[in-house]
């Protein structure tokens, strides 16, 4: 089981990252872009779209705007 776990987007499709190691973020850029530090193996899991490993211990996660199917207006996503 994963010792650390971010919500990545949170939204009716979540996107997380899980690590057996410590995660640390940071909103960069007036929050548009998401770093992110994982010193070992970290895993993103999202519903439909599968799994995916990061290679890096240094990841950049730009936003993305997505239309909210609550609201029906755009957002930043963090996926």
């Amino acid at each position: 089981m994963e010792k650390n776990t971010i919500v990545l987007e949170p939204s009716t499709n979540t996107h997380k990252l899980h690590s057996n190691n410590e995660i640390l973020v940071e909103k960069i850029e007036d929050g548009t872009i998401l770093k992110l530090q994982v010193n070992g193996k970290g895993i993103v899991k999202h519903g439909e779209h599968g799994v995916l490993a990061t290679e890096s211990t240094h990841i950049l996660k730009y936003v993305q705007q997505e239309l909210n199917p609550v609201t029906n207006m755009l957002q930043n996503a963090f996926d």
